[in-house]
């Protein structure tokens, strides 16, 4: 005889429930069939439940605690059960609440421009922006949130997947790194979530100060307003707390100006006439410039030669014939420079401080000095000492110095539209360029005496940009205009001076000497006298706080990053060794008096 065979198979395991082999009599008894059990076991808890691990919220659930939650089980009838089909249907009851917390960090940073803050006290508080330089904004999506020991899956991670969008606000306009697209201060810029770094670029128009930058990282189940929206509710660094679906960020930075661009543009010693001009006795101009180095503001190749570079020294001169020549004492030589900022006020300046060093012709000897001087009331008198009063002035408009004709209307018209000096009826605005031009640049503008240069807004220019203003800019034509100067000076020594070692008691020596004159070996003359400039830019006045320095900032020297050489050789392979901030040479044993003596024509 032969049973029916039964094999129950459950979880990979077969039971043989009845033996289908052929017997004599009697087959075998059947089995049991296993017992059934609970399936599943919660995270090796013992607590045996139907689970499912990692399951995928919906974006549009908002953050909430202790959410309902709801669930079904669903029986269905095996596919080989005798008679049957279908399935039944059970709710989860009791279920757990479930809570949503989407997380999103936000710990983000600006560059700080220090090669380029040229302050003279610079707040280490807050990141540099430098005007019409790039700048760059960091935005991490990793970071800390809360305790990872209390939630898990939260800490210090990376939450990029939980992100939307990263954005960023500036208080100010700015540019993409490129410059093709602009952005109105107050502006939420998207940053794609993937992006760490973004650059972006500064305005020169942008007011100098301090400002914060505002940062805000919006969570991928926010409500979808919430990307467009101005203003919304964002916890700062992380949102710990349920209420928010972004994370805020604030960032302390200062935009600054510059000064920049020194340049010698014309020496009155008749010796250095051709040099500037082209003929004789000519208006007609080389266009030749000594700058401070063979490179411009930020350090790129500016296209000069060496040789035009300062001080102007021995082997300045490129005319053959000219390889020893320096400038003869007495002489005035013409220069200017440039600032960005906001430097645009009544009682915005320069402050310039000359010093003085004597250098043997050799260069192998070079001494701080003194400088003195004699008039028809006094001998011997101290330059920076108090009998030292003599005054000097500049004329802005000067037929030698050719200041551009667009220059001096652009000023004009800044000036009549913002300084308020000129009431409605008064004067026209082209009847007020037109007197600018022809009276006020001409008149004389006095700027200090030999120990102090203070360059006063007559003085002064604007040169910056006029076109290609975006409509949406927070500045118009005239304030961007107006946000680069260009100042224009002069200096020279008196025209016979008495070269003494800096700190030498002149009258204790003529009192032990037997008296004092020109011929006195006390005094240093087979040598030169280097001048040698400080520059500083005034705000508003301010005397006791100068705000930009050219060579002595503490974070950066911009007469360097121009490209000026501490060592240089003359014609004759003599070499010097340079300060930072010579800009001329004058010889010590030559003067201006030497050529009237001669009746060289002028």
């Amino acid at each position: 005889m032969k049973n029916d065979a039964l094999d129950f198979t459950w979880e990979g395991s077969t039971t043989n429930v009845m033996d289908g082999s052929t017997v004599v009599e009697n087959g075998p008894d059947p089995t049991q069939i296993p017992a059934p059990t609970k399936i599943g076991s919660y995270k090796n808890t013992g607590e045996q439940v139907l689970y499912e691990d990692r399951l995928l919220i919906p974006r549009t659930l908002l953050n909430k605690a202790d959410t309902d939650s709801t669930g079904e089980i669903q029986y269905v009838l095996h596919p080989t059960t005798l008679g049957g089909s279908g399935g039944k249907t059970f709710s989860v009851d009791p279920i757990n609440t479930v809570t949503v917390h989407t997380p999103v960090v936000n710990y983000s940073l600006v560059s700080d421009d220090q090669p380029h803050n040229q302050k003279t006290v610079p707040n280490m508080n807050r990141s540099a922006l430098i005007l019409e330089r790039p700048f760059t904004v960091r935005i991490p999506t990793s970071g800390q949130h809360l305790d990872a020991g209390s939630y898990p899956g939260y800490g210090d991670r990376d939450y990029a997947k939980y992100y939307r969008i990263k954005q960023v606000r500036f208080p100010f306009d700015v540019y993409s790194a490129d410059r093709t697209q602009f952005y109105p201060r107050n502006t939420w810029i998207d940053i794609q979530v993937p992006v760490l770094d973004t650059t972006f670029y500064l305005p020169v128009w942008v007011d100098e100060g301090d400002y914060q930058v505002e940062f805000r990282n919006i969570a991928e189940n926010a409500p979808t307003h919430f990307s467009t929206q101005p203003e919304i509710d964002a916890q700062p660094d992380a949102n710990t707390d349920l209420y928010y679906h972004a994370a805020s960020d604030e960032v302390s930075v200062e935009v600054i100006g510059r000064l920049y661009d020194f340049e010698i543009t014309d020496i009155a010693d008749y010796n250095w006439e051709l040099v500037f001009r082209r003929f004789k006795n000519s208006l007609a101009p080389t266009w030749i410039s000594y700058w401070t180095g063979t490179q411009d503001i930020d350090g790129d190749k500016r296209g000069n030669k060496p040789q035009f570079t300062v001080p102007i020294r021995p082997g300045s001169h490129p005319l053959q014939g000219y390889q020893n020549v320096a400038v003869k004492t007495g002489y005035h030589f013409k220069f200017d420079f440039k600032t960005k900022g906001n430097m645009f006020g009544p009682r915005d300046g320069i402050r310039l401080t000359p010093t003085f060093d004597f250098v043997s012709k050799d260069g192998k000897t070079r001494v701080p000095v003194d400088l003195y001087y004699s008039t028809n009331q006094r001998n011997f008198i101290r330059i920076a000492s108090t009998e030292d009063q003599v005054k000097r002035f500049v004329i802005l408009n000067d037929r030698l110095r050719q200041v551009p004709s667009e220059q001096l209307r652009d000023t004009a018209t800044y000036k009549y539209n913002r300084y308020g000096e000129i009431h409605p009826g008064m004067m026209s605005e082209r009847a007020y360029q037109e007197y600018y031009r022809d009276k006020f640049t001409k008149m004389k503008t006095p700027v200090g005496g030999y120990s102090l240069l203070l360059m006063p807004e007559q003085l002064r220019t604007f040169i910056g940009p006029k076109t290609n203003i975006p409509t949406t800019a927070s500045a118009d034509v005239l304030r961007a205009n107006a946000a680069i100067q260009q100042w224009y000076g002069e200096y020279s020594l008196p025209a016979e001076p008495y070269v003494v070692q800096a700190g030498t008691n002149l009258a204790e020596y003529g009192r032990t000497h037997g008296g004092l004159d020109a011929k006195s070996p006390i005094f240093l003359k087979d040598g030169y006298i280097v001048v040698n400039f400080n520059f500083e830019s005034i705000r508003e006045g301010s005397l006791a706080a100068p705000h930009l320095q050219y060579i002595h900032a503490p974070l950066m020297n911009q007469w360097l990053l121009e490209g000026f050489q501490r060592e240089v050789e003359d014609s004759y392979g003599n070499s010097f060794t340079l300060r930072d901030g010579d800009v001329v040479f004058y010889h010590a044993d030559r003067s201006s008096r030497d050529d009237f003596s001669a009746q060289v024509p002028h």
